[in-house]
């Protein structure tokens, strides 16, 4: 039941992070002790039925300073919503499939009559939907830091660094759109 924990963070981690605003003090998480925000539909993903706990996902290309940094125009704005919007659901079936074979794994391995080979066949399971998502997600990032331009791609690069430097020593960087 840990590992099935772990696991669950570290993906939720992967899926909400590239969405994560260049604000320090937004982590992309709702904490447990504040009361649930009435939102609207697609912005929180259990909402949708995507990751579950009360995620909630930034949108950068919608965060008002980073528009006026990057001087985002309203069709790119528009544009990289599109692709979040288009990716967003066989991302979420994905980490479903994923949530769903680690679920499986979970149990396996809790079993009494489980052998090596049956293990290792499903972590394989496990791994080939984990890869599917990895591409997506970055199939995803890809689309939508071509709608920016070079110096576009720069500055936010550039707010990326000033983030993870403001997030303080001894905690790993987001990661983000451009995936340094």
């Amino acid at each position: 039941m840990f590992m099935k924990r772990v696991v669950t963070a570290v993906l939720l981690g992967l899926l909400l992070t590239p969405f994560a605003a260049a604000d320090p003090h937004r982590t992309g998480v709702q904490r447990p002790s504040q009361p649930e925000p009435q939102v609207r539909d697609g912005q929180r993903g259990d909402q949708r039925g995507g990751p579950p706990g009360g995620a909630q996902r930034s949108k950068w290309w919608q965060d008002e300073k980073i528009k006026a940094d990057l001087r985002l125009a309203p069709e790119q704005t528009a544009r990289i919503e599109e692709i979040f919007e288009t990716a967003f659901p066989k991302m979420k079936d994905i980490f479903d499939d994923l949530r769903r074979r680690e679920e499986q794994l979970s149990n396996l391995i809790s079993g009494n009559d489980v052998t090596e080979v049956q293990v290792l066949k499903q972590a394989d399971q496990v791994e080939a939907v984990r890869s599917s998502m990895s591409k997506a997600r970055t199939l995803m990032l890809f689309r939508m830091r071509r709608v920016l331009s070079a110096d576009q791609r720069t500055k936010l690069a550039e707010i990326e660094k000033a983030h993870d430097k403001e997030r303080g020593p001894g905690r790993l960087p987001e990661r983000t759109p451009t995936d340094r």
